[in-house]
C-alpha cells in the first residue's frame, strides 16, 4: 500500500467532522474523496468474511436450543371451525316452512274472525234497531186501544184529489192529551219528498216531525197546548220549520173513543 493509502487507514472510523482534520485530506478532489469513501466501504463489508467463526458462549447456545425445541402454537383459524351436520340444514328449512305456513294461518284466521264480529254486529245493531221498532209499535198499539183515547181522521184537502182511495190518516190523542200518535196511508214515500206534521195553534203551524218509514208514521210523547187541527204537507227539504210546500192533509174533528 502507497503512502497516500497508509495515511487514510482510519479514515473509515471518522465521522464527516473528524475528516477534514486528516493531514492531506482537504487536498483532495470532490472525485479523489468519493473513491477513498467507496473503496473504504467496500474493504468493511468484506470483513466479517475474513474472520474466523465464534463459538458461542454455554448461555447462549443453552437458550437458542431451547426456543428451537420448544413447540410451536398457532392460533385455531377462524375458518378451520367444524361445519354444522348435514341433518340440520334440512330441518331448519321444515322448521321454516312450518313457521310460514301457521303464520298464513293464523292471519287468515284473525281475517275469518273479524269477518264474523263485523257480520254479529250488525246484527245486533239490527235487533237493537228491531227493538226499538217493536218498543214503539208496542207503545202506540198500547195508545190506541187504551179507554180514552180520543182519534182524528185525516182527509185530503179540498182540490187536492178525487180519487177516493187518495191519502188517508189518523191521529190517536191519549187521554191526558199529550201522547200522540198519528199513521197515514197513501202517500207515495219519495227520497225527494219529506211528509211534514204540523200542529195547528193560536200561534201559528208549529212543526211535529217527518213522517218516517214505510207506512208514514210518527209519534211523540208531547202536543202543543190548545192545539186545534192536524195537517200533513209535502216538502222539498226535512226539518222545515215553516210549511212552504203543498198541504195535502187535514183533520179538526176530534172523535172520543169510549
Amino acid at each position: 500500500m502507497n503512502r497516500r493509502g497508509n495515511e487514510f487507514d482510519w479514515l473509515a472510523e471518522l465521522d464527516g467532522s473528524e475528516r477534514d482534520t486528516v493531514d492531506g485530506w482537504d487536498r483532495l478532489s470532490e472525485s479523489e474523496r468519493l473513491r477513498i469513501e467507496r473503496l473504504d466501504v467496500e474493504v468493511l463489508g468484506q470483513l466479517p468474511e475474513t474472520l474466523d467463526p465464534v463459538e458461542p458462549s454455554p448461555g447462549v447456545k443453552a437458550e437458542l436450543m431451547a426456543q428451537i425445541a420448544a413447540p410451536v402454537v398457532t392460533p385455531f383459524p377462524i375458518s378451520a371451525r367444524s361445519a354444522p351436520p348435514r341433518w340440520l340444514l334440512p330441518l331448519a328449512a321444515t322448521v321454516a316452512v312450518v313457521a310460514i305456513g301457521a303464520a298464513v294461518w293464523m292471519a287468515g284466521t284473525v281475517r275469518e274472525q273479524q269477518a264474523q264480529l263485523t257480520e254479529l254486529q250488525g246484527q245486533i245493531e239490527g235487533y237493537a234497531a228491531l227493538e226499538t221498532s217493536l218498543s214503539a209499535a208496542r207503545e202506540n198499539l198500547s195508545l190506541v186501544s187504551s179507554r180514552g183515547v180520543e182519534v182524528c181522521p185525516l182527509r185530503p184537502v179540498s182540490g187536492t184529489t178525487g180519487d177516493e182511495r187518495g191519502p188517508f190518516g189518523l191521529l190517536f190523542v191519549a187521554s191526558d192529551h199529550q201522547h200522540w200518535y198519528v199513521r197515514v196511508a197513501g202517500l207515495e214515500a219519495q227520497p225527494d219528498r219529506y211528509y211534514r206534521v204540523w200542529f195547528e195553534t193560536e200561534d201559528g203551524m208549529v212543526p211535529a216531525g217527518d213522517l218516517l218509514g214505510q207506512e208514514l208514521e210518527l209519534g211523540a210523547p208531547t202536543m202543543p197546548e190548545g192545539t186545534r187541527a192536524i195537517h200533513v204537507s209535502v216538502e222539498t227539504t226535512p226539518n222545515a220549520e215553516t210549511p212552504s210546500g203543498e198541504l195535502v192533509l187535514f183533520g179538526n174533528d176530534m172523535v172520543r173513543v169510549s
